[in-house]
């Protein structure tokens, strides 16, 4: 019985992962997409400047994503959902580079920059996490 148990909160605990990682992967997906897609439209300097925003929304979508996914089987929500749009800022700056120094041969994001983005993923992360809270409060969930 007790190798049961053990067994039943290790699934657990790896299914928690599994949706953590889950909202972090589609954050940092959506982004590189985005991305990717204004490549197609636009100049390098103007998706230089649209790249805040896609961060930022992709950030807010990964905050909102963990909570959602997750129901209420976290202690520290914010803790949580403020690492993982750090995480995903990382993982989608990692790519963009890798992507664009294949493709053309240079870095676009540098140091000053990837400060900045972490700092907006963050903080938009977080919001994600507030509002989704507040979406799951006002349907009666918790």
């Amino acid at each position: 019985m007790e190798y049961t148990n053990l067994c039943l909160r290790i699934m657990n605990k790896s299914n928690l992962f599994k949706k953590i990682a889950y909202s972090i992967i589609v954050g940092s997906l959506g982004s590189l997409l985005l991305v990717v897609f204004f490549t197609t439209l636009m100049s390098y300097g103007t998706i230089e400047k649209l790249l805040p925003w896609i961060i930022g929304f992709n950030a807010t979508l990964t905050g909102y994503n963990l909570i959602n996914r997750t129901n209420n089987r976290l202690k520290y929500e914010r803790i949580f959902a403020v690492g993982s749009g750090i995480l995903m800022v990382i993982i989608t700056v990692v790519l963009i580079n890798i992507i664009f120094f294949n493709l053309m041969g240079f870095y676009p994001i540098y140091m000053n920059e990837l400060i900045f983005l972490i700092t907006i993923g963050a903080a938009l992360s977080g919001l994600g996490a507030i509002l989704a809270n507040n979406f799951i409060k006002l349907k009666g969930g918790r």
